[in-house]
């Protein structure tokens, strides 16, 4: 018996799709980001696990950097942007308040709303992720030249703002 490999597993998963009909490149290109996008869960959980990150914790702490040094959202925000309840949230909030990652203070224009930020430890935290996986995240784009890397990030994000742009059209016709 043939030990199948990851590159033959990936032209025969290709090929399935496009036999019955569906377009090889876009097939291609769909398969090879989920590939790529599972084989970058793996890695990241277990850099998570070793810089104690859980991976319901991961999504907050980024949202909450990209607001900034001194940001902060809201916990239905923070829901909307990892994909989950309200109330599995506040667990989440919980849980990180716990730890020293984060702090709750009542929003001063809106006295029912909570507004969540990062604490010094909770940035701390997401810089080490940060600083701890961009080695091993530059290997995964090792074969790629920069001039390569640059037009596939460039590539992706236009194909992404293309979908933004569909969801938005999408929902104004509902």
């Amino acid at each position: 018996m043939t030990r199948r490999t990851p590159w033959a597993e990936y032209e025969r998963a290709v090929r399935v799709y496009t036999d019955v009909g569906a377009a090889e490149t876009v097939q291609r290109i769909v398969t090879a980001l989920s590939r790529l996008s599972r084989r970058l869960d793996v890695f990241y959980s277990r850099r998570f696990d070793a810089i104690d990150i859980s991976r319901t914790e991961w999504p907050v702490l980024q949202a909450l950097a990209l607001e900034g040094r001194g940001g902060s959202s809201h916990p239905s925000l923070l829901a909307d942007a990892a994909g989950v309840s309200a109330s599995t949230m506040t667990h989440r909030l919980d849980r990180m308040l716990e730890r020293g990652l984060i702090e709750r203070v009542p929003d001063a224009q809106n006295r029912t709303r909570m507004k969540v930020s990062l604490t010094r430890d909770g940035w701390d935290l997401f810089r080490t992720a940060v600083l701890d996986v961009e080695h091993d995240e530059s290997g995964v784009f090792a074969p790629l030249t920069d001039a390569e890397r640059q037009t596939l990030a460039r590539l992706l994000e236009k194909a992404l703002a293309g979908q933004d742009q569909h969801d938005v059209k999408r929902r104004a016709q509902q």
